[in-house]
Protein backbone atom coordinates (compact mmCIF):
# COMPACT_ATOMS: atom_id res chain seq x y z
CA UNK A 1 0.00 0.00 0.00
CA UNK A 2 1.19 3.53 -0.74
CA UNK A 3 0.48 4.50 2.87
CA UNK A 4 3.09 1.97 4.01
CA UNK A 5 5.86 3.56 1.97
CA UNK A 6 8.18 6.06 3.64
CA UNK A 7 7.39 9.75 3.29
CA UNK A 8 11.03 10.78 3.04
CA UNK A 9 14.50 9.29 2.85
CA UNK A 10 17.72 11.03 3.81
CA UNK A 11 20.56 11.14 1.31
CA UNK A 12 23.06 10.22 4.01
CA UNK A 13 20.80 9.11 6.87
CA UNK A 14 19.21 5.74 6.14
CA UNK A 15 16.94 5.94 9.19
CA UNK A 16 14.82 8.87 7.98
CA UNK A 17 11.36 7.67 6.94
CA UNK A 18 9.10 10.43 8.24
CA UNK A 19 9.06 14.21 7.99
CA UNK A 20 12.37 15.47 9.48
CA UNK A 21 12.02 17.68 12.57
CA UNK A 22 13.99 20.42 10.83
CA UNK A 23 11.13 20.84 8.36
CA UNK A 24 8.96 22.72 10.86
CA UNK A 25 11.63 25.36 11.44
CA UNK A 26 12.26 25.87 7.73
CA UNK A 27 8.71 25.95 6.40
CA UNK A 28 7.56 29.17 4.76
CA UNK A 29 3.86 29.15 3.87
CA UNK A 30 2.76 32.77 3.49
CA UNK A 31 2.40 35.35 0.70
CA UNK A 32 2.00 39.12 0.67
CA UNK A 33 -0.51 38.77 -2.18
CA UNK A 34 -4.23 39.04 -1.40
CA UNK A 35 -6.06 35.77 -0.92
CA UNK A 36 -7.64 34.36 -4.07
CA UNK A 37 -11.41 34.09 -4.33
CA UNK A 38 -10.80 30.46 -5.29
CA UNK A 39 -7.54 29.45 -3.57
CA UNK A 40 -7.81 25.81 -4.68
CA UNK A 41 -7.05 22.72 -2.63
CA UNK A 42 -4.52 19.90 -2.33
CA UNK A 43 -5.40 16.22 -2.63
CA UNK A 44 -3.02 13.51 -1.39
CA UNK A 45 -2.11 10.89 -4.01
CA UNK A 46 -0.41 7.46 -3.84
CA UNK A 47 3.23 7.83 -2.84
CA UNK A 48 6.20 7.10 -5.07
CA UNK A 49 7.83 3.69 -4.61
CA UNK A 50 11.26 5.35 -4.35
CA UNK A 51 11.65 8.69 -2.52
CA UNK A 52 13.22 11.03 -5.08
CA UNK A 53 14.34 14.65 -5.45
CA UNK A 54 15.95 16.87 -8.08
CA UNK A 55 14.25 14.78 -10.76
CA UNK A 56 12.34 15.51 -13.96
CA UNK A 57 8.55 15.22 -13.70
CA UNK A 58 6.77 14.94 -17.05
CA UNK A 59 3.24 14.18 -18.21
CA UNK A 60 3.05 11.94 -21.27
CA UNK A 61 -0.06 10.18 -22.55
CA UNK A 62 -1.97 10.82 -19.35
CA UNK A 63 0.73 9.32 -17.13
CA UNK A 64 3.43 10.90 -14.97
CA UNK A 65 7.10 10.09 -15.57
CA UNK A 66 9.64 10.72 -12.80
CA UNK A 67 13.16 10.47 -14.21
CA UNK A 68 16.62 10.28 -12.56
CA UNK A 69 17.52 12.51 -9.58
CA UNK A 70 18.63 11.98 -5.99
CA UNK A 71 17.44 8.69 -4.48
CA UNK A 72 18.61 5.81 -2.27
CA UNK A 73 21.62 7.67 -0.89
CA UNK A 74 22.99 8.68 -4.31
CA UNK A 75 22.76 11.82 -6.46
CA UNK A 76 23.17 9.96 -9.76
CA UNK A 77 20.24 7.62 -10.03
CA UNK A 78 18.62 6.19 -13.16
CA UNK A 79 15.17 5.38 -11.78
CA UNK A 80 12.22 5.83 -14.13
CA UNK A 81 8.99 5.74 -12.12
CA UNK A 82 5.63 6.08 -13.86
CA UNK A 83 2.29 6.90 -12.24
CA UNK A 84 -1.01 5.90 -13.85
CA UNK A 85 -3.89 7.95 -12.41
CA UNK A 86 -6.44 5.51 -13.85
CA UNK A 87 -5.15 2.63 -11.72
CA UNK A 88 -3.67 4.93 -9.04
CA UNK A 89 -0.47 2.91 -9.15
CA UNK A 90 3.26 3.35 -9.78
CA UNK A 91 5.46 1.11 -11.94
CA UNK A 92 9.14 1.09 -12.88
CA UNK A 93 10.01 1.49 -16.56
CA UNK A 94 13.26 1.30 -18.58
CA UNK A 95 16.04 2.95 -16.53
CA UNK A 96 17.36 6.32 -17.63
CA UNK A 97 20.53 5.78 -19.73
CA UNK A 98 22.74 8.34 -17.98
CA UNK A 99 22.37 8.41 -14.17
CA UNK A 100 22.31 12.04 -13.00
CA UNK A 101 20.21 14.80 -11.44
CA UNK A 102 18.56 18.08 -12.51
CA UNK A 103 17.50 16.63 -15.88
CA UNK A 104 15.17 18.75 -18.02
CA UNK A 105 12.34 16.93 -19.73
CA UNK A 106 9.18 17.39 -21.80
CA UNK A 107 6.86 15.24 -23.89
CA UNK A 108 5.57 15.48 -27.45
CA UNK A 109 2.97 12.91 -28.44
CA UNK A 110 4.01 9.50 -27.13
CA UNK A 111 7.66 10.43 -26.56
CA UNK A 112 9.60 11.96 -23.68
CA UNK A 113 12.66 14.11 -24.39
CA UNK A 114 15.39 14.87 -21.84
CA UNK A 115 18.25 17.36 -21.85
CA UNK A 116 21.46 17.60 -19.82
CA UNK A 117 21.80 17.30 -16.06
CA UNK A 118 24.52 17.00 -13.40
CA UNK A 119 26.45 13.83 -12.59
CA UNK A 120 27.49 15.15 -9.16
CA UNK A 121 25.41 17.08 -6.63
CA UNK A 122 24.36 20.20 -8.53
CA UNK A 123 27.65 20.27 -10.46
CA UNK A 124 29.61 18.54 -13.25
CA UNK A 125 27.06 19.06 -16.05
CA UNK A 126 26.80 16.79 -19.07
CA UNK A 127 25.50 17.35 -22.60
CA UNK A 128 23.74 14.03 -23.24
CA UNK A 129 20.11 14.09 -24.42
CA UNK A 130 17.65 11.26 -24.99
CA UNK A 131 14.20 10.35 -26.27
CA UNK A 132 11.98 7.72 -24.63
CA UNK A 133 9.31 5.89 -26.61
CA UNK A 134 6.38 4.95 -24.38
CA UNK A 135 5.20 2.38 -26.94
CA UNK A 136 8.42 0.34 -26.81
CA UNK A 137 9.73 1.30 -23.34
CA UNK A 138 13.10 2.19 -24.88
CA UNK A 139 15.52 5.11 -24.63
CA UNK A 140 17.57 6.37 -27.61
CA UNK A 141 20.18 9.14 -27.84
CA UNK A 142 19.44 12.38 -29.68
CA UNK A 143 21.76 15.26 -30.59
CA UNK A 144 23.56 16.48 -27.49
CA UNK A 145 23.78 19.99 -26.14
CA UNK A 146 26.61 22.11 -27.56
CA UNK A 147 27.09 23.57 -24.07
CA UNK A 148 26.77 21.09 -21.16
CA UNK A 149 24.52 22.20 -18.33
CA UNK A 150 21.90 21.11 -15.82
CA UNK A 151 18.82 22.65 -14.19
CA UNK A 152 17.51 23.83 -17.57
CA UNK A 153 13.86 24.85 -17.84
CA UNK A 154 12.25 23.10 -20.82
CA UNK A 155 8.85 23.62 -22.42
CA UNK A 156 7.15 22.74 -25.72
CA UNK A 157 5.82 25.47 -28.01
CA UNK A 158 4.48 24.76 -31.51
CA UNK A 159 6.11 21.33 -31.66
CA UNK A 160 9.58 22.56 -30.70
CA UNK A 161 11.33 22.42 -27.34
CA UNK A 162 12.59 25.64 -25.76
CA UNK A 163 15.53 25.22 -23.38
CA UNK A 164 15.92 28.20 -21.06
CA UNK A 165 18.82 29.06 -18.77
CA UNK A 166 20.42 26.40 -16.63
CA UNK A 167 23.87 26.18 -15.15
CA UNK A 168 27.30 25.03 -16.29
CA UNK A 169 29.65 26.36 -13.62
CA UNK A 170 27.44 29.41 -13.10
CA UNK A 171 23.92 30.27 -14.17
CA UNK A 172 23.52 31.06 -17.87
CA UNK A 173 21.10 33.14 -19.96
CA UNK A 174 21.12 30.81 -22.97
CA UNK A 175 17.91 30.12 -24.91
CA UNK A 176 18.01 27.28 -27.41
CA UNK A 177 15.28 25.51 -29.34
CA UNK A 178 15.42 21.81 -30.21
CA UNK A 179 13.49 20.59 -33.25
CA UNK A 180 12.64 16.87 -32.96
CA UNK A 181 11.94 16.70 -36.70
CA UNK A 182 15.52 17.64 -37.64
CA UNK A 183 17.35 16.65 -34.43
CA UNK A 184 19.00 20.07 -34.41
CA UNK A 185 19.26 23.11 -32.13
CA UNK A 186 18.99 26.81 -32.92
CA UNK A 187 19.54 29.90 -30.78
CA UNK A 188 16.84 32.39 -29.80
CA UNK A 189 16.90 35.68 -27.91
CA UNK A 190 18.73 35.09 -24.66
CA UNK A 191 17.33 36.02 -21.26
CA UNK A 192 19.60 39.05 -21.09
CA UNK A 193 18.32 42.53 -21.84
CA UNK A 194 16.54 45.45 -20.25
CA UNK A 195 13.13 46.11 -18.77
CA UNK A 196 13.25 49.55 -20.35
CA UNK A 197 13.88 51.26 -17.03
CA UNK A 198 16.55 49.05 -15.54
CA UNK A 199 19.05 46.45 -16.76
CA UNK A 200 17.97 42.83 -16.60
CA UNK A 201 20.53 40.18 -15.79
CA UNK A 202 19.11 37.08 -17.37
CA UNK A 203 21.34 34.31 -16.05
CA UNK A 204 18.97 31.97 -14.25
CA UNK A 205 18.38 28.33 -13.40
CA UNK A 206 15.79 26.46 -11.32
CA UNK A 207 12.96 28.50 -12.94
CA UNK A 208 9.31 27.71 -13.37
CA UNK A 209 7.97 27.95 -16.94
CA UNK A 210 4.49 28.05 -18.43
CA UNK A 211 2.87 28.95 -21.77
CA UNK A 212 0.00 31.42 -22.01
CA UNK A 213 -1.45 32.51 -25.36
CA UNK A 214 1.58 31.29 -27.28
CA UNK A 215 4.13 33.05 -25.07
CA UNK A 216 6.53 31.58 -22.50
CA UNK A 217 6.58 32.85 -18.92
CA UNK A 218 9.88 32.20 -17.11
CA UNK A 219 9.20 32.80 -13.43
CA UNK A 220 11.49 33.04 -10.37
CA UNK A 221 14.73 31.04 -10.27
CA UNK A 222 18.22 31.82 -9.03
CA UNK A 223 21.51 33.27 -10.13
CA UNK A 224 24.24 30.80 -9.12
CA UNK A 225 22.69 29.80 -5.77
CA UNK A 226 19.50 30.16 -3.75
CA UNK A 227 21.18 33.00 -1.86
CA UNK A 228 20.38 35.00 -5.01
CA UNK A 229 16.78 34.12 -5.84
CA UNK A 230 14.64 36.27 -8.12
CA UNK A 231 10.97 37.11 -8.50
CA UNK A 232 11.18 37.85 -12.23
CA UNK A 233 8.24 37.08 -14.48
CA UNK A 234 9.87 37.36 -17.92
CA UNK A 235 7.77 36.66 -21.02
CA UNK A 236 9.13 35.46 -24.36
CA UNK A 237 7.26 36.27 -27.57
CA UNK A 238 8.38 33.82 -30.30
CA UNK A 239 6.99 35.99 -33.11
CA UNK A 240 9.11 38.97 -32.07
CA UNK A 241 11.94 36.81 -30.66
CA UNK A 242 12.07 39.15 -27.68
CA UNK A 243 11.46 39.34 -23.94
CA UNK A 244 9.20 41.61 -21.90
CA UNK A 245 8.23 41.69 -18.24
CA UNK A 246 5.06 41.28 -16.24
CA UNK A 247 4.20 41.66 -12.57
CA UNK A 248 6.88 39.85 -10.53
CA UNK A 249 6.19 36.84 -8.35
CA UNK A 250 5.38 38.20 -4.85
CA UNK A 251 7.66 35.67 -3.11
CA UNK A 252 11.13 35.31 -4.64
CA UNK A 253 12.37 31.70 -4.73
CA UNK A 254 14.04 29.04 -6.83
CA UNK A 255 13.13 25.46 -7.59
CA UNK A 256 9.35 26.04 -7.65
CA UNK A 257 6.79 24.11 -9.65
CA UNK A 258 4.85 26.12 -12.22
CA UNK A 259 1.77 25.23 -14.28
CA UNK A 260 -0.89 26.90 -16.40
CA UNK A 261 -4.32 25.60 -15.50
CA UNK A 262 -7.86 27.03 -15.57
CA UNK A 263 -6.57 30.22 -17.17
CA UNK A 264 -4.10 30.92 -14.35
CA UNK A 265 -0.43 30.24 -13.66
CA UNK A 266 0.15 28.58 -10.29
CA UNK A 267 3.61 28.76 -8.71
CA UNK A 268 4.26 26.75 -5.57
CA UNK A 269 7.10 25.27 -3.58
CA UNK A 270 10.75 26.22 -3.94
CA UNK A 271 13.67 27.02 -1.66
CA UNK A 272 15.83 29.82 -0.30
CA UNK A 273 18.52 30.08 2.36
CA UNK A 274 17.08 28.29 5.40
CA UNK A 275 13.62 28.03 3.84
CA UNK A 276 11.49 25.59 1.89
CA UNK A 277 8.30 27.10 0.52
CA UNK A 278 4.77 25.82 0.71
CA UNK A 279 3.70 29.23 -0.61
CA UNK A 280 1.32 28.96 -3.56
CA UNK A 281 0.83 32.08 -5.67
CA UNK A 282 -1.62 32.39 -8.56
CA UNK A 283 -1.09 34.69 -11.55
CA UNK A 284 -3.90 36.01 -13.73
CA UNK A 285 -2.41 36.91 -17.14
CA UNK A 286 -5.51 38.93 -18.08
CA UNK A 287 -5.09 41.37 -15.19
CA UNK A 288 -1.31 40.97 -14.62
CA UNK A 289 -1.93 40.38 -10.92
CA UNK A 290 -1.04 37.79 -8.29
CA UNK A 291 -3.14 36.21 -5.54
CA UNK A 292 -2.39 33.76 -2.74
CA UNK A 293 -3.59 30.20 -3.14
CA UNK A 294 -3.82 27.36 -0.64
CA UNK A 295 -0.28 26.48 0.52
CA UNK A 296 1.16 23.01 -0.02
CA UNK A 297 0.44 20.53 2.75
CA UNK A 298 4.13 19.60 2.83
CA UNK A 299 6.43 22.32 1.40
CA UNK A 300 8.96 20.96 -1.10
CA UNK A 301 11.40 21.90 -3.84
CA UNK A 302 13.42 20.02 -6.42
CA UNK A 303 11.17 19.08 -9.34
CA UNK A 304 12.86 19.91 -12.61
CA UNK A 305 12.43 19.78 -16.36
CA UNK A 306 8.94 20.65 -17.50
CA UNK A 307 6.43 22.85 -15.71
CA UNK A 308 5.09 19.86 -13.77
CA UNK A 309 2.63 17.06 -14.47
CA UNK A 310 -0.88 18.21 -15.30
CA UNK A 311 -3.46 15.43 -15.57
CA UNK A 312 -6.99 16.64 -16.29
CA UNK A 313 -7.79 19.35 -13.75
CA UNK A 314 -4.99 18.47 -11.32
CA UNK A 315 -1.33 19.51 -11.05
CA UNK A 316 0.61 16.54 -9.66
CA UNK A 317 3.69 17.03 -7.47
CA UNK A 318 5.46 13.71 -6.70
CA UNK A 319 8.62 13.69 -4.60
CA UNK A 320 10.88 16.65 -3.93
CA UNK A 321 12.90 17.82 -0.96
CA UNK A 322 11.35 19.08 2.31
CA UNK A 323 14.55 20.81 3.48
CA UNK A 324 16.89 23.16 1.57
CA UNK A 325 19.48 21.44 -0.61
CA UNK A 326 19.52 17.75 -1.39
CA UNK A 327 19.86 16.05 1.99
CA UNK A 328 16.36 14.53 2.06
CA UNK A 329 14.18 13.09 -0.73
CA UNK A 330 10.43 12.61 -0.73
CA UNK A 331 7.99 9.90 -1.73
CA UNK A 332 5.07 12.16 -0.85
CA UNK A 333 2.74 12.89 -3.78
CA UNK A 334 -0.10 15.37 -3.84
CA UNK A 335 -1.99 17.33 -6.46
CA UNK A 336 -3.42 20.86 -6.66
CA UNK A 337 -6.82 21.61 -8.16
CA UNK A 338 -9.18 24.58 -8.40
CA UNK A 339 -12.20 22.22 -8.32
Amino acid sequence: MAEDLPLFLGLNDKTVTDIPKTVEKQRYMTSVAPKAANPGRWVEQPRMPIPTGEHAVIECGGKIHSIAGYAKHRVDQNFHQVYDPASKSWTLKAPFPHPCNHVAGVSIGTKVYTFGGFVEQNRCPHSKCYVYDTATDQWSPIAGLARPRGAISAIVLDGKIHLLGGRDVRSVEWHEVYDPATDKYSDRASMRGSTGTQPFVGQRDHMGVAIVDGKIHAIAGRMDSYDFNTSLNAVYDPKADSWSFRAPLPTARSGPSCAYINGKIVVFGGEATGKVFGTNEIYDPKTDTWEAGTPMAIPRHGLHGSTCAIIGNMVHVPGGGPVPGGQVQGAYHDAFTFD
